[in-house]
């Protein structure tokens, strides 16, 4: 198995193989929060204005929604309707808040087709998102993102060699896949569910292929 690399602002110096932060991070010591001055309800303002940003929101929500939990740029590039750089700023500020890290695979740098770098949680970032309830979406997303038209191109990205998330982060990561086809409401559509949750806004470019292998017309809303 191919070592993983986990490359992390705030602790460049990291060993491999390490899917953590060297030292034990705190909200309050993450978002500069003044024990002495901020009540509990003040830090958690603070947390949720820091997290419903839109770009770091659909971030978050588009490494929850891939089926490795590992996300390359170019996917990001491809689901958020934001500039690339716009999305690097917010993966890098994310980073700098011990919520995401990079993570990456060598054997892929030798390929120009495939990405060798991908965006993931830490250790911290998951318990964060798990206390601010991001973790009740994980079926949505899941079924959203399936649901989503993709290029060749993205679709390669996708299907890429990657390395294994830490297991203490790929646990929590699992859900019963059973529950996909339950949690969104029928009727509900698309629009209104991906409003709800600022993921994967990027329609299919071809309706038809919702039609693909059926003897009758189907609409994207359908599928929920």
């Amino acid at each position: 198995m191919a070592p993983v690399h986990v490359r992390a602002m705030s602790d460049p110096h990291a060993p491999a193989n390490q899917g953590r932060f060297t030292d034990d991070r705190t909200v309050e010591s993450v978002f500069d929060v003044d024990t002495d001055t901020e009540t509990p309800y003040e830090t958690q303002r603070t947390v949720q204005r820091y997290l419903s940003q839109e770009t770091r929101h659909n971030i978050l929500q588009i490494i929850l929604g891939h089926p490795a939990h590992l996300v390359s740029v170019s996917e990001f590039d491809y689901y958020i309707q934001k500039s690339r750089s716009t999305i690097s700023e917010q993966l890098r500020d994310l980073e700098s808040h011990a919520i995401v890290a990079q993570y990456s695979h060598e054997p892929n740098s030798e390929s120009r087709d495939i990405p060798a770098d991908f965006w993931s949680l830490t250790d911290f970032g998951i318990d964060l998102i798990e206390e601010y309830n991001y973790l009740r979406g994980l079926p949505i997303m899941r079924a959203v993102h399936d649901a989503t038209y993709k290029t060749e191109t993205v679709q390669r990205h996708e299907d890429a060699p990657r390395p294994p998330l830490p297991k203490a982060i790929a646990d929590r990561l699992e859900f019963d896949e059973t529950d996909r086809g339950v949690t969104p409401n029928p009727q509900d559509s698309v629009a209104e569910l991906r409003e709800q949750t600022f993921y994967a806004d990027t329609a299919p470019a071809d309706p038809r292929i919702l039609n693909r292998d059926t003897d009758r017309d189907r609409t994207l809303d359908e599928l929920f």
